[in-house]
This record gives structure tokens, C-alpha cells and sequence, in this order.
């Protein structure tokens, strides 16, 4: 019933997976159809999840995939899988957040930069009215 790993996950076990990703598909079209994902980043969920059901559906595969990993039972190589896959979207979104603090850093010196330039504008062009001001006098 699933306490061995030449047993697999149970029935009850691949059902639940099988309709969370069922479940977690469609909420992803929901969010990919409302733009409140990008799509490069929604095919990556969407393969993932497609992958994920799949695996657990072949018991073959599951099997294998147990085996290359040294897992003792298929959970926990889906549980070591699960974690490679978090630990690399850490990294990617680290990796998003360093180049957007990057940037944002840029942007304000820049920002900065025009403001100044804009304010020696407006304090030459406050002198020149001045001055045109003085000679009418």
C-alpha cells in the first residue's frame, strides 16, 4: 500500500497528486489568461506541473526516477525533486531581484542626474530674467 518502494505511491496517493496538478493547472490558465503571470514563467509552471502528474501517473518512471535518485520511497524523490525545483527558482528570482535593483539604482541616478541638470537650468535662466530685468530699468 505504498510503505515499500517497490510498491509505489498508493492509489488514494496518486489520485490527490493527480488532481492537485489537475487543479493547479487550471489556476494557472486562470492566471495566464488574466496577465497576472508572464508566460515565459507560466510554461515553466504549466511544464512542470504537466511533468509532475505524468511521473506520478507511470509508475515506471516514478520507479526509475526513485532508483537513479537513491530515494527509498517514490515520495521522497518526488520530495527531492520538489526541492531542486525551489531551491532553482530561488536562485532565479535572486537573480531577477539583483538585476532590478540594479537597474532601479541606475534609474534613480540618473534621475538624479536630470534634476540637477534641470535645476541649473532654471537657476541660469532665473539670472538671465533678472539681468534682461535690470537693463529695462
Amino acid at each position: 500500500m505504498g510503505t515499500t518502494a517497490n510498491a509505489g505511491i498508493s492509489l488514494q496517493g496518486k489520485l490527490i497528486i493527480v488532481l492537485l496538478g489537475i487543479v493547479f493547472i487550471v489556476f494557472l490558465f486562470n492566471l495566464l489568461k488574466n496577465r497576472k503571470i508572464s508566460e515565459s514563467l507560466g510554461l515553466i509552471w504549466l511544464t512542470v506541473s504537466v511533468g509532475m502528474v505524468l511521473v506520478v501517473i507511470n509508475n515506471t518512471v516514478l520507479m526509475s526516477i526513485t532508483h537513479f535518485l537513491g530515494a527509498q520511497y517514490p515520495a521522497s524523490a518526488l520530495t527531492m525533486i520538489g526541492l531542486l525545483f525551489i531551491i532553482s527558482l530561488l536562485l532565479y528570482f535572486t537573480l531577477k531581484l539583483t538585476r532590478l535593483t540594479q537597474d532601479l539604482r541606475s534609474l534613480v541616478q540618473q534621475i538624479a542626474i536630470r534634476n540637477m541638470q534641470l535645476e541649473k537650468q532654471i537657476a541660469d535662466l532665473e539670472k538671465h530674467i533678472i539681468e534682461l530685468q535690470s537693463r529695462k530699468c
